[in-house]
């Protein structure tokens, strides 16, 4: 396993490049989602950052204002902004916050007390021409707030260099993952989480594609020593499933049980960056298109995900499927019947783990996975 001194050095670096940027005047974007489009964020000037939604610790105080049977990604989001204990939001001069689901689009009117906040208005589909005249018309309405953040008008030239760069950001991350495929997986699961997540601002994404170049260079090289080889030989290649894994007990508790997890589907993984953004045709209307095929549990139907779920299988040999679902997230535990059914029907197991940010069912996941990965 990569070292935490290494992973850290590169979380340092990407905070301090964006504190550096701040202090010049830089405007900071803060994202929830995978539909909100980086790109026009960057052609402003601007630097788009994750914010935080991991941690259990900031739920009681979201609590508050929120029901306890709210997912625990919303009231951790919430939580952390109403503490102001993610240093990432504390830097955000505007929120790009997507209604993707009732609990998010409500937690976001609360938000937008704390920050000047834009709600994205998704289409509830991706398969009528009403939906992309409706989405395109919303990138739009992004890009017209973006400009007046940063008092600039984002030029068509500007939005196709970003493309250019994001393309290649989600092709290296691709590239990481697919190390995966092979006999020997290069990558434990747990890595891969940390090396495509690191730092939250994507201020220098030249330097951050070099990191994970990097990165890729040096797990080739230790995955053909004897000692790699015997560390991932005979383990079950689990592909996670399911929501956002922005807490990572399951991924954690299924290589800790004896798997590797050798590709995650959630968005961050393979789902959001294995369709490139075209570099053809007017550059806005092409973002627009990329972003309304992510294949979430919101959009109804979403069989975006079924042929996702299926080349990954097949690509990267897949043993069983576990899907994560979070308490609370309605749209993917109903969904999670159909994946079921797909799944089983290739002759796969597959498990769902329903659950929250706490430690309290450590013990019964344990008993489950590793009752799984037997099977698997």
């Amino acid at each position: 396993m990569f070292d935490d001194h290494y992973l850290a050095k590169i979380e340092e670096r990407t905070s301090s490049d964006a504190t550096r940027a701040k202090a010049r005047g830089a405007k900071v974007v803060g994202v929830y989602c995978a539909f909100t489009p980086k790109e026009l964020i960057s052609a402003a000037g601007a630097i788009p950052v994750a914010l935080c939604s991991g941690s259990e610790h900031p739920i009681q105080l979201a609590e508050q204002h929120l029901p306890r049977n709210l997912c625990a990604l919303i009231s951790s989001s919430y939580g952390h902004a109403l503490g102001d204990t993610c240093p990432y939001f504390h830097a955000t001069d505007l929120l790009l916050a997507d209604a993707t689901c009732d609990g998010k689009k409500k937690m976001f009117e609360l938000l937008g007390k704390l920050r000047p906040l834009h709600l994205v208005q998704l289409p509830q589909t991706a398969d009528t021409t009403a939906s992309r005249i409706a989405w395109l018309e919303e990138v739009r309405r992004i890009k017209s707030v973006v400009e007046e953040l940063c008092n600039v008008t984002i030029s068509d030239e500007a939005l196709s260099k970003q493309i250019h760069l994001y393309n290649r950001m989600r092709a290296v991350i691709e590239k990481a993952f697919a190390l995966n495929s092979g006999k020997v997986p290069v990558f434990f699961g747990r890595e891969l989480y940390r090396l495509t997540s690191l730092g939250g601002f994507e201020s220098n994404l030249e330097t951050r594609i070099a990191e994970l170049n990097a990165a890729i260079s040096r797990g080739m090289e230790r995955s053909i020593s004897s000692s790699h080889m015997r560390d991932v030989r005979n383990r079950p290649r689990i592909l996670l499933t399911g929501c956002p894994t922005t807490h990572t007990k399951v991924l954690d508790q299924i290589e800790e049980s004896g798997g590797i997890v050798v590709a995650m589907e959630n968005c961050g993984g393979l789902k959001t960056v294995g369709d490139p953004v075209s570099e053809e045709g007017p550059p806005l209307e092409a973002l627009a298109e990329r972003y309304l095929r992510t294949a979430c549990a919101c959009m109804t139907p979403n069989h975006g995900r079924l042929e996702i779920l299926n080349r990954l299988i097949a690509d990267y040999r897949i043993d069983g499927v576990v899907e994560l679902t979070w308490d609370g997230c309605h749209t993917y535990n109903i969904e999670a019947f159909q994946i079921r059914e797909y799944v089983e029907g290739l002759g796969l197991p597959y498990l769902q783990i329903t659950t929250d940010y706490s430690e309290n069912d450590t013990g019964q996941l344990q008993t489950r996975i590793e009752a799984f990965l037997e099977i698997s």
